[in-house]
């Protein structure tokens, strides 16, 4: 390689690096109260957290200037068994009691306030809406080591997106639940080899997108970025994954992020007092901000990199793919489960084994880019 090209590879390795780093902003501390802070949401120029189990059922409403907890709101029909994650829609906030790192729990659920009462007193009621996975029969305890956890989700249009946090496909599912009032299965819309867990998600409007964010097992944490997406295929899209570790700091966990506003966010880390490589660190409860412009000026068409192509679609028996160096390939069916899954193939895949239908097909490149095709077998 001559070396020209290395210092290319090189400056262009520096920028990604860097723009990461700098992404990250730390904010402050937050209260000893909210020292378990599990979901994180934007509301009225506030910010609005809450603890997962061990905590009575409260939202924290934090001043973002001063990292203050202006006001305490108990949810007076509620209990906090395992809050997750929280989010809203124009008229409701949703709170997850969904918690599940047994996988024994038949009682999951999503508290439901009205904002105009949110708004007007510190003792609030909640309606609820129950629900169980279409593709769980086990409900044996096996702690962290089964795919029936969730720690995060959206409101959408009439619909609630919940992602789930599999202990042991490190993986993670979409699942799609009315956001009415009842008792309701959970279906799922897609799955995504996240190669981590997931923690929370944040809907942006504005450019119809997902921020996930998670943790590895090693104690890495990453965002993954989806768009170009329809909402109810959405691993159906472009997913960019950024490592915050360095940001952050190795064996934290991020357990909330929320949407500002256009391409602002917030993430918060809950308090950790964990031993990593024989060292003992304590990591305090934080907030930190961060603009997504810096991992946009990153994409695809910035640096003229060749756009990933399947063809043909809809196929018989073989599908190409261009654009890249194919590092992984993964195929799925509609509810998520994996068919195929091959390492470093050609770039021709065969369908034999395949019966005539709908699959997703996730690609992995060299250049460090993550797409999932939809792809059509005749």
């Amino acid at each position: 390689m001559k070396t020209k090209d290395i210092l290319i590879i090189f400056i262009f390795s520096s920028y990604i690096l860097q723009a990461q780093i700098e992404a990250i902003r730390s904010k402050y501390d937050l209260p000893s109260m909210v020292s378990e802070t599990s979901g994180l949401l934007f509301y009225n120029g506030k910010l609005i957290t809450h603890n997962d189990s061990g905590d009575a059922p409260n939202l924290y409403e934090i001043d973002t200037l001063t990292g203050n907890i202006s006001r305490t709101i108990q949810i007076t029909n509620a209990t906090n068994i395992d809050w997750e994650a929280i989010s809203q829609d124009e008229e409701y906030l949703y709170i997850g009691d969904f918690g599940n790192n047994n996988g024994t729990r038949r009682d999951l659920k999503i508290y439901r306030i009205l904002k105009s009462e949110y708004n007007n007193a510190n003792h609030v009621s909640s309606e609820i809406i129950s629900f169980s996975y279409d593709d769980q029969t086990d409900f044996s305890t096996n702690p962290y080591q089964h795919d029936f956890d969730a720690e995060a989700f959206v409101v959408y249009n009439e619909q609630i997106i919940l992602f789930s946090k599999n202990w042991a496909s490190n993986t993670v599912k979409a699942y799609s639940i009315p956001k009415a009032l009842g008792t309701h299965t959970a279906q799922i819309i897609g799955t995504y080899d996240s190669q981590g867990l997931i923690t929370d998600a944040a809907y942006n409007a504005q450019d119809n997108s997902l921020m996930l964010c998670g943790y590895t097992r090693q104690g890495s944490l990453f965002l993954l970025y989806l768009y170009d997406i329809s909402i109810d295929t959405p691993f159906n899209g472009i997913i960019e994954r950024t490592n915050i570790t360095i940001s952050i700091g190795l064996g934290s966990q991020i357990e909330g992020i929320t949407n500002i506003e256009g391409n602002r966010y917030f993430l918060s880390r809950e308090y950790r007092n964990i031993a990593i490589n024989g060292i003992q660190l304590e990591l305090q409860q934080h907030l930190f901000r961060f603009d997504n412009g810096s991992f946009n000026s990153l994409s695809v068409s910035s640096f003229g990199l060749p756009p990933i192509d399947i063809y043909p679609n809809p196929t018989g028996d073989i599908l190409h793919i261009s654009g890249a160096k194919i590092v992984k390939f993964v195929i799925t069916d509609s509810k998520g489960s994996v068919l195929i899954t091959k390492k470093n193939p050609s770039n021709q895949i065969q369908l034999d084994e395949l019966n005539a239908g709908i699959y997703f097909v996730q690609i992995s490149t060299s250049d460090q880019r993550t797409f999932t095709k939809q792809m059509m077998k005749y």
